[in-house]
């Protein structure tokens, strides 16, 4: 061999060692991405879902996407976290689509009065519907990682309990969002809008009479240091839903990108719904012992406030099929689910 052959294959191994470097030195590299959400470091889905989901996505990537979770509205405030994703304030983001009225409404659909009996029930039919491709013009500008529902809501009051629709006439409740405040409406509550965060205070301030709120959040937010009175009535559930933003999705390869899908999705959803049945049954025990007074609403009285509440689902339909929206399709899937999932 000639020395200019020798001298060719000479620079052509180094050529090969550093490329062959520069790919295990990005390989070595993580992707880091990160997670915004407005709970407390303590709330139950940052315990049981956004920690497990952002660990076992490390640990099935080997190391090389690393997820970092930003709590407590530290990126940004509760209602502009759709916003906040789809223009990369944030890579991930935690959503609760009530927040912004109007904006995602057929994800709503599982958030009509008296439908859904549990957070089990309610996530694995929202997640089924969200499969079906219902959701999808509403959430454009996004990557739809999960969907999921928190456990009933019920009445929570400081000072008054309720066991009749006369009981609750004219009380100032915090509601969660437009649906369930057309539902306090219907049941002759007057519906006060205060972020979830800030609902402990206003409590204590007496700026409102209670909430209608999941037990979890007894919990989650110690209410059971303020509200002394607990109607379980199972009147509504919330949407919430996992989103992530397009740039940063496309930025992952393949492999990581089903790491990605298969720890969110139907498991983040399952997770989240036996996280908000666990924590029910914890915000009801602590309400226990504060010495609260629990109260199950008989039948026949829930029957009384199903009837007031009956044209909500109605509503509902048409408001969406005027927008031209598959709502009544949507709406007789989610009772189908609903039904199917409780047995």
């Amino acid at each position: 061999m000639s020395k200019r052959n020798v001298l060719v294959l000479v620079v052509l191994s180094l050529i090969l060692l550093v490329a062959a470097g520069k790919t295990a030195y990005a390989q070595a590299k993580p992707i880091e991405l990160k997670l915004s959400h407005f709970m407390s470091p303590m709330h139950n889905l940052h315990v049981d879902v956004f920690v497990p989901f952002t660990k076992e996505v490390e640990e099935k990537s080997k190391g090389r996407l690393k997820i970092t979770i930003f709590p407590g509205e530290a990126l940004g405030k509760s209602r502009d976290h759709f916003d906040m994703v789809t223009t990369g304030v944030t890579d991930i983001a935690f959503v609760i689509p009530s927040y912004t009225a109007g904006r995602f409404p057929l994800s709503a659909v599982m958030e009509i009065p008296f439908l859904v009996p549990s957070a089990k029930v309610g996530s694995r039919a929202v997640w089924e519907l969200s499969t079906k491709g219902y959701f999808t013009q509403e959430f454009q500008g996004a990557k739809m990682l999960s969907f999921w529902t928190t456990g009933p809501g019920q009445i929570l009051m400081t000072k008054k309990l309720a066991r009749t629709l006369d009981d609750i006439k004219g009380v100032r409740l915090r509601s969660p969002g437009p649906s369930q405040t057309a539902l306090l409406r219907d049941l002759g509550i007057s519906p006060l809008t205060i972020p979830i965060p800030e609902l402990y205070d206003a409590l204590q301030r007496g700026m409102a009479d209670g909430a209608v709120a999941p037990l979890s959040a007894v919990v989650d937010f110690k209410l059971f240091e303020v509200v002394k009175n607990y109607t379980i009535a199972n009147l509504y559930v919330t949407t919430m839903c996992l989103a992530m933003n397009p740039k940063a999705w496309a930025s992952l390869p393949p492999d990581i990108q089903k790491i990605v899908e298969e720890a969110a999705g139907s498991r983040a959803s399952a997770n989240a719904g036996l996280s908000y049945d666990n924590y029910d049954a914890k915000g009801l025990e602590a309400g226990r012992k504060a010495q609260g007074q629990i109260y199950n609403l008989p039948a026949d009285e829930r029957g009384r406030w199903m009837e007031k509440a009956k044209g909500q689902a109605d509503k509902w339909i048409s408001d969406g099929e005027a927008k031209k929206l598959p709502s009544r399709k949507v709406y007789e899937e989610a009772r189908a689910l609903v039904q199917q999932y409780s047995k």
